[in-house]
């Protein structure tokens, strides 16, 4: 399906979700404490995948009944948010593609599933957003592409995380820039110490992080004939569609695939970064692009050259397999009032 804006309006003569059988609707979402939604009508599902990456790869589907396109939500995030803390697998992620960042169908929707492989994404030093605490950025060369995060380390910043993922995903969608989401669990991003640092031991705690990627606009998903760069692709994390890329494929083709058809210019994310900035700090568009501009003034010559030089060296890492363990941290054990999923042996989802 092709696109030419990120807010294209919903079509009902095109295919969606409300043509779904009810036997393809595997739940209902609901909060009694705090609804979901203002209107108590909204029925928020979760649904079969007809094409599945991995086994139990499903969709979320927000207000399935409003008809929304694919532009994410205050609602959206706060449901995808709340499920990733009732699902007690730290292998379990939450995905989204904008319009003009390989979406298929025009009426909002999130992916889920469990994916074998951790993204090698959560080991990686990120840097905080100007004098932001709380979002974090990291760039080529320390990443395939250059991302937002925002990670909820403690149920009393819950609100705030909600806030800041949304007016990232709004200002994104008000830019007309194509975007893509990874929420995951994550250990506590580091902005020190080494570029990559594994834990191993599994002594840190898991804690629910979601990954912003801008990136350059495609009108539209293309046919699978190696792999398209979309959430999971750009969290490292790839999916081969035919035997003969399976076999031909390398981590260099992989990256130069990326590095063709999503990463944006350093240029392009910098001012994006900056203007976003401003607009979580209240300061009027533009302010941190005068302080940034202050600031490379005042680099000498060969700092300008050690700058540009790391920017030309890139090796990239593949994502690592592990057996992930319950490693949550403390969001999770604030949640004891609320439903859980279980993920039995047979991975069938189920209320307690």
């Amino acid at each position: 399906m092709r696109f030419k804006n990120i807010k294209e309006p919903f079509n009902h003569l095109r295919w969606n979700f409300t043509k779904l059988h009810e036997n393809e609707i595997l739940l209902y979402l609901r909060c009694e404490d705090r609804p979901i939604s203002e209107d108590a009508l909204d029925r928020h599902v979760i649904a079969v995948n007809a094409s599945p990456l991995e086994r139990d790869h499903s969709l979320i589907i927000p207000a399935i009944n409003k008809c929304l396109p694919q532009v994410l939500t205050p609602t959206a995030i706060r449901i995808a948010t709340d499920v990733m803390l009732l699902v007690a697998d730290d292998s379990f992620n939450i995905l989204f593609n904008s319009l003009l960042g390989q979406a298929s169908v025009n009426h909002l929707h999130m992916h889920c599933l469990y994916w074998p492989y951790e993204s090698d994404l959560i080991h990686r030093r990120f840097e905080t957003l100007n004098d932001l605490s709380n979002v974090y950025i990291i760039e080529p060369p320390h990443w395939i592409c250059s991302a937002f995060a925002f990670q909820l380390t403690n149920m009393s910043e819950y609100d705030t995380f909600l806030r800041n993922l949304t007016s990232c995903v709004e200002f994104l969608t008000q830019q007309n820039q194509a975007h893509n989401v990874f929420i995951t669990r994550a250990q506590p991003i580091r902005t020190t110490g080494p570029e990559r640092e594994e834990d191993r031991a599994g002594r840190r705690p898991q804690y629910v992080t979601a990954y912003v990627f801008p990136r350059v606009n495609a009108a539209g998903a293309k046919p699978p004939t190696s792999f398209n760069p979309a959430a999971c692709e750009l969290a490292g994390c790839l999916t081969s569609y035919t035997i003969r890329f399976f076999e031909s494929a390398s981590e260099q083709s992989a990256v130069r695939i990326i590095e063709e058809e999503a990463q944006l210019p350093s240029g392009v994310f910098h001012k994006l970064a900056l203007d976003f900035s401003d607009i979580l700090s209240n300061r009027p568009l533009g302010t941190s692009h005068c302080s940034h501009n202050n600031m490379l003034e005042e680099l000498t010559s060969p700092e300008i050259d050690e700058l540009r030089d790391t920017f030309q060296m890139f090796t990239p890492h593949s994502p690592n397999f592990s057996n992930r363990t319950r490693r949550s941290g403390s969001v999770d054990k604030d949640i004891d009032n609320r439903s859980k999923f279980l993920y039995s042996n047979e991975r069938n989802l189920s209320f307690l």
